[in-house]
């Protein structure tokens, strides 16, 4: 097995080894499909802070941390699969192979072999790799606001400062690999 140890990405879908630095191979890919897949039913991330460094936090501690809000309605089988795709690398589904994920009940009823055969609903005609037709043109971040829910974690996302630079990661790697830095030395021991 190969593994890793270098930490890149955003911080909502990073799986816990890689943020204590212990080595990681592609199980840590079915962690942040865990995630993921929770914001997508729930309509934000799992372990949401609007401190990166308090997301971080979250994560490594996410025995205590993952909560499923009732407002949410998630069936048990999509609790259930979360609950296997953000746990322990150990216990982690996925981490014998992708089978395992496409057999877990809420899956049930997909026909894996027809999916792959299936013809693309939509296929882009692009100009060269720099053509973004195909992409929407979204208003103004204030006018996107107005239609969000009007509570939660969500809603708290989009109205923070920050709401410029969600989905932009950037990593000082001098800063990550110093452990005398506030907040990385103790991300490390807690786990």
């Amino acid at each position: 097995m190969v593994q890793a140890y270098s930490t890149v990405g955003t911080p909502d879908y990073i799986a816990p080894e890689v943020l204590l630095k212990k080595g990681y191979g592609m199980e840590c890919d079915w962690w942040s499909l865990g995630a993921i897949m929770y914001e997508m039913l729930v309509g934000y991330p799992p372990f949401y802070s609007d401190e990166p460094m308090s997301t971080c936090r979250k994560i490594v501690n996410w025995r205590t941390c993952l909560k499923f809000p009732e407002e949410a309605q998630l069936s048990p089988e999509a609790k259930d699969l979360i609950s296997k795709l953000l746990c322990n690398v150990d216990q982690r589904l996925g981490t014998r192979g992708a089978n395992k994920i496409k057999d877990h009940p809420w899956f049930k009823g997909v026909k894996w072999d027809r999916l792959y055969k299936m013809k693309a609903a939509f296929i882009p005609e692009v100009n060269d790799e720099l053509d973004t037709q195909n992409f929407e043109k979204f208003e103004e971040v204030e006018n996107q606001v107005q239609t969000t829910s009007k509570s939660g974690p969500r809603r708290k996302m989009l109205l923070s400062k920050d709401v410029n630079f969600m989905g932009y990661t950037y990593k000082n790697f001098e800063i990550v690999n110093d452990h005398d830095v506030e907040g990385i030395g103790m991300l490390l021991e807690l786990n």
